[in-house]
């Protein structure tokens, strides 16, 4: 019998137009208070930005970037914009997610430098990124490699405000800005609220102490279920070392109240499940995932993969079904529908391989250019 677990879960930027007004994040509205339409957003080498349609399983939009291949691309917090690394890294393109098209070029070139882009990070309030950068500086005859700086960077009036070695130190790790937009919530062993002007504590949910002698410390997994975007609150499955059997692990659900700092509800599954990056459904109550194989084949000797693809109740913590299913090299699971009646693998390659809740096959379906990066799930 297990135990119940416990927690609470550079010079300035050229090309810089007037100043724009400052974006405040606002929470997407759930879909009882909308009628919303499920797209994934990914890219397609080398420089095509797509807006695929679900239902109909096709591409419903293409956006060209204007500087080249995007190295990397992320979701903004409010939901509505994409940022994008092009121009050999040295720019940032932002793609408006509801206009369908990209609306600003920030520019990171400096003379004489070779500048990379290596990070963009959000900031609370909605008008700074911090972006780290490498600088390589071009001498007459070698070149010399300088020590990586992050910008305090005001996208909103295309200015530099701030020049650091690093990021302040409470925010170093694991900081992600609260789902109202305003406070950084450091998720660490604890789940630490910090003011993002003074950067001073503000308050802790304590995940790491035990509730009673004998329990263990309590991890948070996988994407909330509110998908960040509940501003008083977080669901989360979690998994504690099992105090007796300290071989296993246990595993459930956690919900956690933002504005109290304490746990609200907890619901133990028991032994924790081994697929941990759980792709939900958009009502929460199925899991899709995929655990490792022991099994492995041997690629040198030209077989190809077998994943193991798990269906998890997110009520009881029950497995639905498991199945090993045969896969192209280089395919993961990127993603699933929002009713968990397809599921996605990518790789390398330029299809989409589709397969059913029943993990069943589906169909195979090309799109014309290497798939590069993550399925991102977007709700309009």
């Amino acid at each position: 019998m297990t135990y119940l677990a416990a927690i609470l879960l550079s010079s300035l930027p050229t090309g810089a137009p007037a100043a724009q007004a400052a974006v405040t994040p606002a929470a997407r509205p759930t879909a009882s208070q909308t009628q919303e339409e499920a797209f994934f957003w990914f890219r397609i080498w080398p420089d095509r930005f797509v807006k695929y349609d679900i239902a109909r399983d096709a591409i419903a939009l293409e956006v060209k970037t204007q500087h080249g291949i995007a190295h990397s691309s992320q979701l903004t917090h409010d939901r509505t914009r994409f940022l994008m690394v092009t121009g050999q890294r040295t720019k940032i393109e932002v793609l408006d997610v509801a206009k369908g098209e990209i609306t600003d070029v920030h520019n990171f070139e400096v003379p004489d430098y070779i500048i990379r882009v290596d990070d963009i990070r959000e900031i609370p309030g909605g008008t700074h990124w911090y972006v780290k950068i490498d600088k390589i500086k071009r001498e007459p005859d070698h070149f010399v490699v300088e020590k990586p700086e992050w910008l305090f960077y005001d996208h909103t009036e295309w200015n530099i405000d701030e020049r650091m070695k690093e990021l302040p130190k409470p925010i170093r790790r694991s900081a992600r800005i609260s789902p109202d937009g305003t406070k950084w919530h450091v998720m660490g062993r604890d789940i630490t609220v910090v003011d993002p002007e003074t950067l001073e504590e503000e308050g802790k949910l304590e995940l790491s102490k035990p509730l009673y002698s004998g329990m263990g410390a309590i991890s948070l997994r996988g994407e909330d279920f509110y998908d960040w975007q509940n501003p008083a609150a977080y669901k989360m499955v979690y998994s504690m070392r099992d105090p007796v059997k300290t071989n296993r692990t246990l595993g459930g659900v956690i919900e956690l109240d933002m504005v109290k700092l304490e746990i609200s509800k907890l619901t133990e599954w028991g032994i924790a499940p081994r697929s941990w990056r759980l792709r939900l459904t958009r009502d929460k109550k199925l899991g899709i995932g995929t655990k490792s194989d022991r099994n492995r084949r041997n690629q040198a000797d030209g077989e190809d993969p077998v994943a193991t693809l798990v269906n998890y109740d997110l009520e009881t913590g029950e497995k639905l079904r498991e199945t090993r299913v045969e896969l192209r090299n280089g395919l993961r699971l990127a993603g699933i529908s929002p009713a968990g009646d397809k599921i996605y693998f990518t790789g390398r390659g330029h299809e989409l391989v589709v397969f059913s809740r029943e993990h069943e096959p589906l169909e195979t379906i090309p799109l014309g250019g290497e798939i590069d990066g993550r399925l991102q799930l977007v709700y309009e």
